[in-house]
């Protein structure tokens, strides 16, 4: 009997256990079912976000489509049916063998490959991406399928295709100007370059008005490209300035042709509004390397005006005054570096909008012996061949961390591409900003003129100070080699525009018409813009009528050692 009751109470026992097991597994399953149904109600959400505004497909291991989103179907014109079980290459456009094969090792080495394509559309057009591609893997670590996820920017490139047009194009002549003279150079084997001067234009302006003055610059570019041989390029590179370049051509012929444009003008009238203009054309002429080119021949131009008889640069004019100047030059860096009188000056930055100083931008200086500051343009390139240029970098850097640190104001200083690679400038930029702790306060300026070929290389830097707080400006935008993909690649907070651009937006149009260009791109894309050289009340309110954020330049104020005289 006792032998039956415990029996029945052990199963008694057993059941309830049982029962409480499962009461409480299924509570569990409830809670998890309930985890579950949240996460994918949040999920749900964020592939919305995704398709909302990007391309997305997914391809197989052979690169095959097996999924596309709404997205991609109103992007490329395709359907699903039309798409789903086709290769990739279908929407192939006019990318490099390269590209590709770069891309395919990157994925299939189970990395993730970012880059622009060039892609087409069922109708034929091209359309562009910005593309991420990411293997997936499964829980074996191998890789299973691929997933695309693009945003168009097709709007972006043609616009920054537009600005690179007007960047290399002289507005009033239709003909290169000085920054695609300067692209032509680097990419010439071994060329000559001829300056033509019309003498005294100021006065056919003053006299016949702007207008006329015009139409004499247009009737002289035709009628140079007319007379010069095909492979000669012309260029308007400064108001009545035009330039000639011709690549692998022998001297006797060069100075042959461009002697006879010259003489041709002169010899006959041309005709403006039924008037009959005599115009002359002084030249310049400089066979020097293509490093030199430019440089050389303006100096045969200014050393012309007081000696007649010479066209054509010749080295024993000027090398050993060079020379010297690099010596000395290189001497007097050194002397500043020893006794500290390298110091970074500070100029403000104004914001248009409430009317404040919110900014400055942290300037190299020398001082001299009279203790008075010296700019870097007589000496910032020398101390590059001198091997100083690192030492200045670094001492501006410090000094402008250090002065900002109790300051409640954002403060910039420039960077060019050769500071970010070399290693010892950026650990020391990192540990700089951690020392100080003033990471928010830090906007790094990017010289973009210079170009930039390895953007991995260079993000890598910029997410790291990005990380810690900094900014990122474009310096010198609209110099020559402006890309608008540059601002998107760099992940840019402000975009600085060239004072060249600036300083003659009252006059010229295209620098009207490219500022207003850049200006447009920026406010879409989230961008701020600073407009340098601001110099007058005129330029001033111009900048301010545009739209743009900051203003810069000597009205504002001119660069000073502290910020507590101009603030």
């Amino acid at each position: 009997m006792n032998f039956l009751l415990l029996v029945t109470i052990f199963f008694l026992t057993t059941i309830i256990f049982i029962t409480y097991f499962f009461i409480k597994i299924n509570q569990k399953l409830k809670r998890d079912s309930e985890k579950l149904k949240i996460e994918n109600h949040i999920l749900k959400q964020y592939k919305n976000a995704i398709d909302e505004s990007n391309i997305v497909s997914i391809g197989d291991l052979q690169g095959n489509i097996i999924y596309v989103n709404d997205k991609f179907c109103e992007v490329t014109l395709y359907t699903r049916e039309e798409i789903l079980n086709k290769p990739h290459n279908l929407l192939k456009g006019e990318n490099t063998k390269e590209v590709f094969t770069n891309l395919w090792e990157t994925i299939r080495s189970k990395k993730v490959w970012h880059g622009v394509l060039k892609n087409k559309k069922k109708n034929g057009e091209f359309y562009y991406v910005n593309s991420t591609i990411m293997p997936i893997l499964d829980e074996n670590n191998e890789i299973f399928e691929y997933i695309a996820i693009r945003h168009e920017i097709t709007e972006l490139i043609h616009k920054s295709n537009e600005l690179e047009k007007n960047l290399r194009e002289d507005l009033l002549t239709k003909k290169g100007n000085r920054y695609k003279l300067l692209e032509d150079i680097s990419l010439s084997s071994k060329p000559y370059l001829a300056l033509l001067d019309i003498n005294r234009f100021s006065e056919i302006n003053d006299f016949y008005g702007h207008n006329v003055g015009d139409k004499v610059l247009k009737n002289i570019a035709k009628i140079i490209k007319e007379q010069v041989p095909d492979n000669y390029i012309l260029y308007r590179v400064y108001s009545d300035e035009f330039a000639v370049l011709v690549d692998n051509e022998s001297k006797e012929n060069f100075i042959k042709n461009i002697k006879q444009i010259s003489e041709n003008i002169s010899s006959k009238p041309i005709k403006i509004n039924n008037r009959e203009l005599y115009i002359q054309i002084t030249y310049n002429i400089s066979f020097e390397d293509k490093e030199n080119l430019i440089e050389t021949a303006n100096m045969i131009k200014k050393y012309s005006k007081t000696n007649k008889n010479i066209a054509i640069y010749d080295k024993s004019l000027e090398l050993e005054k060079i020379y010297e100047k690099n010596i000395f030059w290189t001497l007097k860096i050194k002397k500043a570096l020893e006794e500290d009188k390298i110091v970074p000056y500070y100029q403000a930055i104004y914001n248009l909008k409430t009317e404040k100083i919110e900014k400055y931008e942290s300037l190299i200086r020398l001082i001299d012996d009279n203790n008075l500051p010296i700019s870097p343009y007589y000496f910032l390139d020398i101390s590059k061949k001198s091997k100083q240029y690192l030492k200045l970098t670094k001492r501006v850097i410090r000094k402008s961390f250090e002065y900002f640190k109790d300051k409640n104001f954002e403060f910039s200083v420039n960077l060019t591409i050769k500071d970010i690679k070399n290693h010892e400038v950026s650990s020391f930029i990192i540990e700089k900003l951690k020392e100080h702790n003033l990471a928010s306060k830090v906007v790094f300026e990017i010289v973009e003129s210079e170009g930039i070929d390895n953007f991995e290389e260079i993000n890598s830097f910029i997410d790291r100070v990005k990380e810690l707080g900094c900014k990122i400006a474009i310096d010198d935008f609209g110099s020559g080699y402006s890309n608008f993909e540059y601002l998107i690649k760099l992940n840019a907070d402000y975009i600085k525009i060239d004072g060249s651009l600036i300083k003659d937006i009252l006059v010229n149009k295209n620098n009207q018409e490219i500022v207003i260009t850049i200006v447009d791109f920026a406010k879409r894309q989230g961008f701020k813009t600073i407009a340098e050289f601001v110099s007058s009340k005129e330029i001033f309110e111009k900048v301010k009528e545009l739209g743009i954020d900051y203003a810069q330049g000597y009205y504002i104020s001119e660069p000073k050692p502290d910020i507590l005289t101009i603030a």
